[in-house]
């Protein structure tokens, strides 16, 4: 059987907890790399992977920094148009943490376990994990990930001084694709473009919805015309945009032309493909009118101007008319009488 390659994303997040006192200008900052990974898994095999962490030098020279690591299972909240990373609940999705254990080279932890240690600025800290795929694991999408997280130092005394703690929290995502059974289906819904926009810029957005199995990728693009002229203003079908939809989630997705001339009408178009360029896309185009209300009055009060001399003109004609009328009139009942002889 061929199975599909794994499609990936990257969910990278920071959280820094500041406790009481004021900002200090010695903070050490550290990054995690990659930030995003792709694995393919055969039930019943082992995979083994990296993460490295760097501790950066800021401030006066940076300090040392304690951490500690561990797996943790990745959902999404698509809760009122958000698609955000959660790092702490568990679903059908993210099994894996449960065949998943970290290592710093120290110490190895499992799910629900942590390692930890310590680095110096400037110092990279290599964590490896390794996957342990159940012969029944069920085919399909699994998602988790590598949290680095900085501590503060646990052989410090607490002596009652008000300072500041930065816990920074960062992330290296896994999206993994069992082998087996996988379904690919799903929809795009709500191909929307604005038709009136009182200010820039013109924004385009659509909903993916994906009701398979495994992780899909939504790609995208948007065109912008003059609106009597095929010859694009503005387009990124060249340079395309990828997003990714996890199983059993709706994603909302927009973008945007960011230099849209504070006035203008344009043809928009906006084209979506679910899972591959092969399939069907979603497209919509509609004509935009980008107006100001500061031009509306002007508009409104142009026309109002225009329907007032109109009235006027039109008034003016009947009165002209009805003044030759009785003009007419009077001249008549005054002609002297005509007497025949």
């Amino acid at each position: 059987m061929k199975y599909r390659k794994i499609m990936f994303s990257v969910v990278g997040f920071a959280l820094a907890l500041v406790g009481l006192g004021g900002l200090s200008s010695d903070v050490s900052a550290f990054s995690v790399t990659p930030m995003k990974q792709t694995i393919t898994l055969q039930p019943g095999d082992t995979y083994s992977g990296r993460v490295s962490s760097f501790v950066m030098n800021e401030g006066n020279g940076g300090k040392t920094t304690y951490y500690e690591a561990w797996v943790a299972p990745l959902t999404v909240d698509d809760v009122d148009n958000h698609y955000t990373g959660v790092f702490n609940k568990a679903n059908d999705w993210t099994d894996i943490v449960n065949w998943t254990t970290i290592s710093d080279g120290d110490e190895t932890a499992k799910y629900d376990e942590k390692v930890t240690g310590v680095m110096e600025p400037g110092e990279m800290v290599d964590f490896t994990y390794a996957v342990n795929v159940p012969e029944d694991a069920r085919g399909g999408g699994q998602y988790f990930a590598i949290v680095v997280q900085q501590i503060p130092d646990p052989n410090a005394k607490n002596e009652g001084n008000v300072g500041i703690a930065d816990y920074i929290q960062i992330a290296s995502v896994v999206y993994a694709e069992v082998a087996g059974d996988i379904n690919i289906s799903g929809s795009i819904t709500n191909n929307n473009i604005p038709g009136f926009l009182l200010n820039p810029p013109i924004t385009a957005s659509f909903l993916a919805t994906n009701s398979g199995n495994t992780h899909s990728e939504v790609t995208y693009y948007m065109q912008v015309f003059p609106l009597f002229s095929g010859e694009e203003i503005y387009t990124t079908e060249e340079n395309p945009t990828s997003d990714y939809v996890l199983p059993g989630t709706t994603r909302y997705v927009h973008q945007t032309w960011e230099d849209t001339p504070s006035v203008g009408i344009f043809r928009v178009k906006q084209t979506v493909y679910y899972d591959s360029l092969e399939n069907e896309p979603s497209v919509t185009e509609k004509v935009v009118i980008v107006c100001p209300i500061w031009l509306l009055f002007i508009i409104f009060f142009v026309i109002a101007a225009i329907i007032i001399w109109l009235v006027m003109r039109v008034r003016g004609r009947r009165q002209a008319a009805k003044r030759k009328t009785t003009h007419a009139t009077e001249a008549k009942d005054h002609r002297p009488e005509t007497k025949a002889e």
